[in-house]
């Protein structure tokens, strides 16, 4: 009796440890692979951002960039959590899992202003556009775990 018990219990840490093994591995894992996902997708952004020569419309889920005479979209679809790059009739989802996202306007800033104080602009007078977003993967049922937050402002170079 006493055998099995201890036999048990031995048995029972065990599989305790597996578990939490397994766990931590699997946040690992996606914590690698959304890391990876957000520098593609942030790489991707900028440099459509450095190269357009204009934002044609823009709202806080939505950018339309003017790029090589083509208009190139950035979409953030809320109830799907995809960000979506749409260029010359092709739509590639950059990032899936997407808790939110928005997309900000700026202008030039003045001479006299403070250190990354910008003043908001429209689509034809902006200078400057940010984009800020927060990704996680669910390891277990709808536990999040793996987060993660990206966010930058981006010159348009060639406006």
């Amino acid at each position: 009796m006493v055998g099995i018990a201890l036999g048990s219990l031995l048995l029972l840490g065990v599989a305790s440890m597996y578990l939490f093994s397994l766990k931590s591995f699997t946040s690992m894992s996606h914590y690698t692979e959304l890391n990876a996902r957000n520098r593609y997708a942030s790489d991707i952004v900028t440099r459509d951002l450095r190269s357009a020569t204009e934002v044609t419309s823009a709202t806080s889920q939505q950018l339309v960039l003017r790029l090589g005479g083509a208009d190139l979209t950035y979409h953030y679809d809320e109830d799907a959590g995809t960000l979506t790059r749409s260029y010359l009739e092709q739509d590639e989802i950059l990032l899936e899992g997407v808790n939110s996202l928005s997309f900000s306007l700026y202008q030039r800033p003045s001479n006299g202003a403070a250190y990354e104080e910008f003043s908001v602009a429209t689509a034809s007078n902006a200078k400057l556009v940010g984009f800020q977003w927060e990704c996680s993967r669910r390891v277990y049922g709808t536990q999040r775990d793996s987060q993660s937050l990206e966010a930058a402002i981006v010159k348009l170079r060639n406006k």
